[in-house]
């Protein structure tokens, strides 16, 4: 069974709460102004921003663990490109929820304005985590970064071990075809 790294499992998180958080901000925003939440809600958005920039800069240190092995095999300028792309969107973030944290502990009269600057570097991020997913997304099916982990292979999970050959690809083709040409040569005897 191949190891799947670090990364792919945890960038979906940051990359799906960049694309929604601007939508519940809005959402949030638009009832604390018709007076049907209080400002106190503005704390689920605050939290969940603070939740999209720690999962950010996870991925984006788990993706520093792969770099080395995914640049052997598709080059440094990919892979360059994909990381100042998490970073602008990490740094991004962070301001994003500086001003989500800021707006809950200013006095109301600030508040709505600290919630409109807030949503407009939330609507960045949802555009720097596009940009970044889509650079991820092109080294893994363009460039096929993912074969930078193709021959790491984890212990089989059983009772007992089972050797596992890493070698190369087995050929089922050539096999087909070796066993059709013992087949004609048992019938060519057959014959005679």
């Amino acid at each position: 069974m191949v190891g799947v790294p670090w990364h792919p499992q945890i960038v979906h998180l940051p990359l799906a709460l960049a694309l929604l958080l601007p939508l519940v901000a809005l959402i949030v925003m638009v009832c604390i102004r018709k007076q049907k939440f209080s400002t106190h809600v503005w704390i689920l958005v605050a939290g969940l921003q603070v939740l999209t920039t720690a999962s950010g800069y996870l991925a984006m240190e788990t993706g520093e663990d792969d770099e080395r092995a995914v640049a052997k095999l598709v080059g440094k300028a990919p892979v360059h490109e994909h990381e100042e792309r998490a970073e602008m969107f990490v740094a991004f973030s962070v301001a994003a929820s500086v001003l989500a944290i800021a707006t809950i502990i200013v006095k109301p009269s600030v508040q709505l304005y600290l919630m409109l600057t807030a949503f407009v570097l939330m609507l960045g991020q949802m555009g720097l985590a596009w940009r970044t997913g889509a650079s991820g997304g092109e080294l893994i099916y363009v460039h096929k970064a993912a074969n930078a982990h193709a021959g790491k292979v984890e212990e089989p999970i059983t009772d007992e071990a089972v050797p596992v050959d890493t070698s190369e690809e087995h050929d089922y083709a050539a096999d087909e075809v070796n066993e059709e040409d013992e087949d004609r040569e048992n019938d060519d005897e057959k014959d005679e």
